[in-house]
């Protein structure tokens, strides 16, 4: 073997070690920069799931926020119906026992009357006393005198004899009885229309010639075409 061949021998010798550990340095600095990448990647896949997980979280307290804000209105919605209720049964309460208090009060009058005196048929109490003004029912004589004496007179100028006394007395009686009926009507009277209303209902009335003694509220008895103050 020459000695070229052996030199060329020995540099391969040397070079192949060389070219080994630059292989084996290449194939170290993939695997540092695949392991890198793979670094990242999980830092963005935990970066992720951490959002995703505070997401999870979010909608479960809103989830959570939503059943009680749920369960609340329901239990608002029941403790209203049991106002509505308990308020209709306090209702119907209280109209059970009006209707008691009035049936017992019906019951209470109906029983007073039933205990009570008889009502007077005939007792009342005056509503009204009306003044009215109408003509004399009697004369009081002077109208019947003073026709008598001038129907006398006028008879007197009648006829002669028995004729003339018959004259004078159908003169004298015809001016009496026409001056009766003229002072009637020329003398007025002042009468008392009184209206009683009566304990048994409905109501009486009754004239007088004189009200002394009674007025609107005095309690009397009606007796025929008079009045008795009841004391």
């Amino acid at each position: 073997m020459t000695q070229q061949t052996l030199i060329r021998a020995a540099v391969v010798a040397l070079l192949v070690p060389t070219f080994a550990l630059t292989a084996c340095s290449k194939s170290n600095q993939d695997q540092a920069q695949n392991a890198q990448a793979q670094l990242q990647q999980a830092n963005k896949n935990l970066e992720q799931a951490q959002q995703n997980l505070a997401e999870a979280k979010q909608q479960a307290a809103e989830a959570k926020a939503a059943q009680e804000k749920q369960a609340a209105q329901k239990k608002v919605t029941e403790a209203e119906k049991d106002k509505a209720e308990a308020k209709q049964k306090q209702s119907e309460a209280k109209q059970a026992s009006e209707q008691k208090t009035r049936q017992a009060r019906s019951e209470a009058r109906n029983q007073a009357k039933s205990e009570s005196k008889p009502v007077c048929s005939d007792c009342g109490t005056i509503s009204s006393i009306t003044p009215i003004q109408r003509n004399a029912q009697h004369g009081s004589g002077v109208g019947a005198v003073a026709g008598g004496v001038a129907g006398g007179a006028i008879g007197s100028q009648i006829g002669h004899g028995a004729g003339k006394t018959i004259a004078e007395i159908a003169g004298a009686l015809g001016g009496a009885y026409a001056g009766n009926v003229a002072e009637k009507h020329i003398r007025k009277v002042t009468v008392y229309r009184i209206n009683v209303a009566m304990d048994a209902g409905g109501t009486r009335t009754v004239t007088l010639n004189s009200a002394d003694g009674i007025s609107t509220g005095t309690r009397v008895r009606v007796e025929g075409n008079n009045l008795a103050p009841l004391h």
